[in-house]
């Protein structure tokens, strides 16, 4: 992905329209900023959910926090502290042993990987990711050829056009498909022209 993007995504659940999401990438001091916004209709209860990680140059994480609304409250927080040797959360304190990833900086991690399969190790387990065949996807725009990858545990599946943006996600979800699609991108420093004084006219005597 290019810095700064802008991702919106339509969400969908059991083939229902389930709302919808912003996936923005942006720089940040010392590396990068990925920043996840939805409103969540289906499966019940309603959530809005707020996902951000910041990463080092590499695309590595240092912080990730993860925030659920809905039938209460749900914040998760970490903080990656490499030099420190340790990853520390709410009544968690875990040893840097490897180079931990998380939701976000996986997406990222993908976007620029060219092989088959690669596993990234996350806090409290690792997830392995492999190459399928690559697949054409039809959007409102037209055709797109897109590299696609299997994540596990679970099942789930992200599509990436030529840019690297992720285009579609889907995950299942006990007996229903979940899946989120690009219906809107955008890329690079919002420019607003400003407008142009008018011209006052001479009246005619």
């Amino acid at each position: 992905m290019r810095v700064p993007t802008r991702l919106r995504y339509r969400l969908a659940y059991a083939g229902r329209p389930a709302g919808e999401e912003t996936l923005v990438f942006e720089p940040h001091p010392g590396g990068y900023r990925m920043r996840l916004t939805a409103d969540v209709l289906l499966p019940l209860p309603k959530t809005h959910q707020e996902w951000e990680s910041v990463m080092d140059e590499r695309g590595v994480p240092l912080r990730y926090v993860e925030r659920v609304e809905g039938r209460g409250t749900r914040v998760f927080d970490l903080e990656f502290l490499r030099n420190e040797g340790v990853v520390v959360g709410k009544d968690l304190v875990l040893p840097y042993v490897v180079d931990y990833h998380d939701p976000l900086s996986l997406i990222l991690a993908l976007s620029r990987f060219s092989g088959q399969t690669l596993t990234l190790p996350m806090v409290g387990g690792r997830v392995h990711a492999t190459r399928l065949p690559d697949e054409e996807l039809s959007f409102p725009w037209g055709k797109v050829p897109t590299r696609v990858f299997r994540l596990r545990p679970g099942l789930s599946l992200i599509h990436f056009d030529s840019a690297g943006r992720p285009v579609k996600f889907v995950q299942k979800l006990g007996q229903h498909l979940f899946e989120a699609v690009l219906t809107e991108a955008f890329e690079g420093e919002e420019k607003r022209e400003k407008p142009r004084p008018r011209k006052r006219r001479r009246r005619r005597r």
